[in-house]
């Protein structure tokens, strides 16, 4: 019975141990990409030896599918709920394009979006990484879709407009913001015109 729960506690330790080193490993990969991001740089900001980070993780690949399943579980999912739990799709979108401004020019991560950085640099990622971020963004898609639809079945976006080219308008607009606040994390009221243009595409 001690032997059992001295495993449970262990295993507590271990898995917050997993996540603290995590969240040090998002921030190298974020700043720097995959390819540009060396073993000895995660290694010392991870506080890892190499035969933990082999152990703990496999490899470096690995090591950032789980970085960016963590980035999305944490960051990215709490835009979504914003914007799937409105009052309206309209509010959704204010909302979630607000927490989008937030996050990427708060000044404790290293600029713009994780998931959007890495979109913009697939040719120098594994292709079983480029297909992971192809899939989230194509999620993505899906779903401000299916918000676009809502909202003209709800009267609030007009029928005539194509619901699947503003899913994608929206898409290239969240990616913009990203660029343009990784460029000039302090240029905010830049980002809420290109809000304030696609939301006027949307709505009007």
């Amino acid at each position: 019975m001690v032997r059992n729960q001295y495993a449970v506690e262990m295993a507590r330790i271990r898995e917050f141990d997993r996540t603290k080193v995590l969240h040090k490993a998002i921030e190298v990969f974020w700043t720097h990409g995959f390819d540009s991001t060396n073993l000895l740089e995660l290694l010392k900001e991870m506080g890892l030896s190499k035969s933990s980070l082999y152990d703990t993780f496999g490899d470096k690949k690995k090591l950032f599918e789980e970085a960016i399943d963590l980035y999305i579980k944490e960051i990215a999912f709490s835009k979504i709920e914003m914007l799937v739990n409105a009052s309206s799709v309209k509010a959704g979108f204010q909302a979630f394009f607000a927490e989008q401004i937030r996050c990427c020019t708060d000044q404790k991560f290293p600029g713009g979006c994780f998931l959007v950085n890495t979109a913009i640099s697939l040719n120098d990622v594994p292709p079983s990484l480029a297909k992971k971020i192809r899939k989230s963004v194509e999620k993505m898609h899906a779903l401000f879709l299916s918000q676009i639809q809502k909202g003209q079945k709800a009267g609030e976006i007009p029928h005539v407009k194509d619901a699947s080219a503003l899913a994608s308008a929206i898409i290239g607009t969240s990616m913009g913001m990203n660029v343009m606040a990784r460029v000039n994390i302090q240029d905010v009221r830049t980002l809420e015109q290109m809000v304030e243009t696609t939301m006027n595409s949307i709505f009007n």
